[in-house]
């Protein structure tokens, strides 16, 4: 209520600015103003109006004039307003410009000039049905009413007005708090003049009433028709039973639980507990034996006591408190009892006014509050067993508001000593649950990754075990087949070759016819014998299966350069990789050929061999200083099978060959082939 109606007066500041039309005739009565749409009301119309105060809050800059028929609000700047609050009946002058306000127009002044004392308006005397008329907002008015509570807010005295049934804030301008509250007013019936103000929305829609009181001096109390001694004691639970007049004041005795100071108290008495409302100043503690005298109040669960006065009758001791299980279905004893329980802490809300718990117990969630925001003994940490002493509320949501329906509680702490710790939490928290299972899911991941590595570890090392198992056991056969060579078509050839020489000295030259065949044959047998002794040398190379191309051409082709007196040198470009074994072997007797073929009739003395090695091809290049030769006749001789041999070979492997020579200009042999790799890198 009161935020809202600051929140109106700054607006209205916010809005308001000098007079903008000079020549525009300024409005001079409230009637005139009350009547300008909120269109109108933003167009800053000037105004010079006078009237008579009826209400003025200095704190706030709230003022209500009334010019002799109607009545506007003023909204007085902070920079004009008197060092002296403006009487009640003063006469002012206001000029200024209009605002078009959240309700009605305002008007924001420039200048305030006081013209002396003035005669208040007539307050009208209204029923709750005409103080809830919208148009009677900034009017003076007259009404009856119960007070039924007292408070200090906002440099306000705020009293709750009962209006044939309907609450109504009153607000009285004061500055001193709770030891001025006219807690003799309780429950007193009385005659309230004031302003009637209005709770809007942001439509300019009237949302609630309340009244505007210049001071205490406008509430006339009724006649008290009872006396002291017609007052009956009663006990907590026979108050408003079905024989019991409504309006009718009692006394209850009882020890107080709760002192709430400027609000009430806490009781309990014979039959169970109650709340007493009363902002009777006093210097009840707990424990002490009050008497209370006031009337019953209608309120969910149980009735309370609005009191009209308070006594302390004796000392007393701390009360024990009843021992509250939250599972159980709820009675009304529970209701403003002093109990206690065991509970889990689980979080805490600290406000401006307020600090509450949400705590657990026995599956039930609720709040333990304390009245104002304390700094706790002990700082608490979810999972907290604790132990918490309080006054116990009842709270339902449903329509019908009997004990059983109750679907929750919240406890009233007293002060911070109402909560005990009872256990730590345990080291297997949620924090801590969330730790280990990160930690536990790390180790999972790395367990994973560590296995998927192993995995492809152990498949590299099983494919490369399964190669070297192929290699081994192809070199196994190779040496089997080498051998077998070696015994039996290797001496068979001897054998045919020895025949041969034996023929050839028989016959010494007697028959020439036979000479040219069998020296054919002889060079032919010649040739059949090295070509099976480079076989089985080939089938027996470690060193083309362990080290590669490279490495076998610089070991088994260096031994024939040597014999021959050449320096022989080896060149490799590119990267060397591993070749599918057939090229390899095809490349290993090519070069063997043509470093033969030069050892043995260039008559050169340098043989050199490159090989390249490319993404795509791989090239072998041989040549000499030698004498060299013509490529087209030496190809269509018949004894040149190295040549033919060596184009055979170039064609499974599905290559080109150029052979480059001329007479005493040496010769190059160039074989090109492409890739069929296994993927290696060769290491020497």
């Amino acid at each position: 209520m009161i935020p809202i109606v600051k929140k109106l007066l700054m607006l209205i500041w916010l809005l308001g600015s000098p007079l903008l039309a000079q020549n525009v005739e300024p409005l001079k009565s409230a009637k005139s103003i009350r009547e300008l749409s909120s269109e109108q009301g933003q167009q800053r119309l000037p105004v010079l109006i006078e009237g008579v105060v009826t209400f003025y809050h200095s704190d706030w800059g709230v003022l209500f004039i009334h010019d002799g028929e109607e009545s506007i609000c003023v909204g007085v700047p902070l920079e004009i307003r008197p060092s002296q609050s403006y009487d009640l009946g003063a006469r002012l002058r206001v000029k200024g410009v209009i605002g078009p306000g959240e309700f009605l127009p305002v008007i924001w002044p420039n200048t305030i000039d006081e013209l002396g004392s003035g005669s208040l308006p007539p307050y009208r005397k209204v029923s709750v049905e005409d103080l809830f008329t919208p148009a009677l907002d900034c009017h003076p008015v007259e009404v009856d009413a119960v007070v039924k509570g007292t408070s200090f807010s906002d440099q306000s005295l705020v009293l709750d007005l009962e209006v044939n049934g309907r609450i109504i804030k009153a607000l009285i301008p004061q500055r001193a708090a709770a030891e001025t509250l006219p807690w003799q007013l309780l429950e007193r019936r009385v005659h309230v003049r004031g302003v009637v103000g209005t709770h809007f929305n942001d439509q300019r829609q009237m949302s609630g009433r309340l009244l505007f009181v210049p001071g205490l001096e406008s509430f006339a109390i009724e006649k008290d028709e009872f006396s002291d001694s017609e007052i009956p004691t009663v006990s907590v639970d026979g108050l408003l039973r079905v024989d019991a007049p409504f309006r009718a004041r009692v006394r209850v005795r009882g020890i107080a639980t709760f002192v709430l100071p400027g609000r009430g108290l806490y009781l309990r008495g014979e039959g169970g507990s109650l709340f007493v409302q009363t902002a009777q100043p006093s210097d009840l503690a707990r424990g002490d034996e009050v008497e209370v005298m006031g009337f019953p109040v209608v309120t969910p669960f149980r009735p309370s006591l609005s009191a009209i006065d308070v006594k302390k009758v004796a000392d007393g001791g701390e009360q024990k408190p009843h021992l509250f299980v939250a599972s159980e279905q709820r009675n009304s004893r529970e209701q403003c009892e002093l109990v206690t329980l065991d509970a889990e802490y689980l979080e805490l809300t600290t406000g401006r006014d307020s600090t509450a718990l949400l705590c657990r117990s026995e599956g039930v969630v609720f709040e333990a509050q304390l009245a104002a925001a304390v700094q706790l003994q002990e700082s608490l940490v979810p999972g907290m067993k604790l132990r918490l002493i309080g006054i116990c509320e009842l709270v339902s949501t449903r329509p019908l508001v009997i004990p059983r329906n109750a679907t929750g509680f919240r406890i009233l702490l007293r002060d911070r000593g109402d909560i005990s710790v009872l256990a730590r939490q345990p080291w297997w928290d949620r924090s801590h649950s969330l730790w280990v299972l990160g930690i536990l899911g790390a180790i999972a991941i790395a367990i994973a990754a560590w296995a998927v590595t192993l995995q492809v570890v152990v498949a590299s090392q099983s494919n490369l075990i399964r190669q070297q198992t192929q290699q081994q056991a192809t070199l196994e056969e190779r040496q089997r087949i080498a051998r077998d060579l070696h015994d039996t078509l290797e001496q068979e050839l001897v054998g045919v070759n020895m025949l041969l020489d034996s023929t050839a000295m028989k016959m010494n030259g007697s028959n020439p016819e036979a000479s040219g065949p069998l020296t054919l044959a002889r060079r032919l047998l010649r040739r059949a014998r090295e070509e099976s002794r480079t076989t089985i040398r080939e089938l027996r190379s470690v060193t083309l299966e362990q080290r590669g191309l490279p490495a076998a051409i610089d070991e088994l082709l260096r031994p024939l350069t040597i014999a021959s007196g050449a320096s022989f040198d080896v060149t490799v470009t590119g990267e060397p990789i591993r070749l599918a074994g057939t090229l390899e072997t095809h490349l290993l007797r090519l070069a063997q050929e043509a470093v033969a073929n030069a050892a043995q009739h260039s008559g050169g003395t340098r043989i050199d061999l490159r090989l390249g090695y490319t993404p795509e091809v791989i090239e072998l290049e041989v040549s000499d200083n030698g004498t060299g030769f013509d490529p087209d006749t030496a190809t269509q001789e018949p004894s040149h099978f190295g040549l033919s041999g060596m184009q055979e070979r170039v064609d499974k492997i599905s290559g080109t060959l150029r052979i480059q020579s001329a007479p005493d200009k040496g010769t190059t042999v160039r074989v090109t082939a492409p890739i069929v790799s296994f993927q290696s890198t060769l290491t020497a």
